[in-house]
């Protein structure tokens, strides 16, 4: 076995970044090592890990301290989870080493341990994919967001399980955890989305479907006929030609359900439709649809909540 790494994975739960790992290992000559503090080693080591790594504690000050004092990779790999994000910039401090957040994928550019390697990583709101290379010799962290790719090819082999103990305490201690709020989150994390197209009439019931949105904890989103007049910013367009979402509810108010619009809407378990046309595509999409005017409905959803709320 050998004593270093070519590329050391950082698992949460899901495998999913060992696989990532070894293909790219595969290019640059050498082992995957996974570390972790909460996954199945059986479920790495069929991943293609040569070694496993139990860690001590799940904590991002633990995990950067205990993976900085490993024989030093070519290059780290985490998944793009907020405890991933939490932990890449940690690690690449200690080795200072290149960090790059939200990449699509590795690639090495040639053949053995002295390839440069090829980081593709998201840019302008999921709308093109930019290219960062990072010369051999130079170390990196990398987190590549998860979900995208599925699960890993197999690779079975029999793996090396040793606990990793890190070399110091944490110097930070998590109190308690703050919920995300719904307006501020990016739409493709969005458990509930409420949409305005161009059927709401005027852009002066924008404030009211905003109020609506934060009476159910939702985020706010778009079709694109508003984006394109500027009555929301682009970064909250819904559609191929924008953000690509999965929420568990969808409430679409004025939306007609064009082909660009329900092809960035992936999966829902919920679609409610608010619409003056019961003929539209958008309604046909819908769990519930609801023909009516948006300057009438929107208004009488917003106090029917406010009562259930208790608010004024």
């Amino acid at each position: 076995m050998s004593e270093t790494a070519a590329v050391v994975a950082w698992v949460e739960d899901d495998p999913e970044v060992v696989g990532d790992a070894a293909e790219l290992a595969e290019r640059l000559g050498g082992e995957v090592w996974a570390a972790t503090a909460a996954a199945a080693p059986d479920a790495l080591a069929a991943a293609g890990a040569a070694r496993v790594l139990l860690l001590d504690g799940a904590g991002a000050e633990v995990g950067a301290a205990a993976l900085a004092g490993l024989p030093a990779p070519r290059v780290f790999l985490v998944a793009g989870t907020p405890a991933g994000n939490d932990l890449a910039p940690r690690l690449a401090g200690r080795l200072g080493a290149t960090c790059l957040l939200d990449c699509a994928r590795v690639l090495a550019a040639g053949e053995g341990p002295a390839a440069d390697l090829v980081v593709e990583r998201w840019a302008y709101d999921d709308r093109a994919q930019e290219r960062w290379l990072v010369p051999a010799g130079a170390p990196a962290v990398v987190a590549l967001r998860p979900g995208s790719r599925g699960a890993p090819r197999p690779r079975p082999r029999p793996a090396e399980v040793v606990r990793l103990e890190s070399p110091a305490g944490p110097r930070a201690r998590r109190r308690r955890r703050l919920p995300a709020d719904p307006g501020s989150v990016r739409l493709a994390e969005a458990e509930r989305i409420v949409a305005a197209g161009l059927g709401i009439g005027s852009r002066d019931l924008l404030p009211v479907v905003a109020e609506l949105a934060r009476l159910l904890g939702a985020a706010v989103g778009a079709s694109r006929p508003l984006a394109d007049r500027g009555w929301v910013p682009f970064e909250r367009q819904i559609g191929t030609t924008g953000q690509q979402v999965s929420p568990r509810l969808y409430l679409a108010i004025g939306i007609s359900g064009a082909t660009q619009h329900l092809g960035g809407l992936r999966a829902a378990e919920t679609v409610v439709a608010v619409n003056t046309d019961p003929a539209c595509p958008m309604m046909a999409r819908a769990t519930l649809a609801a023909v009516g005017d948006a300057s009438q409905v929107v208004p009488a959803l917003v106090r029917c909540l406010r009562e259930r709320r208790g608010d004024r």
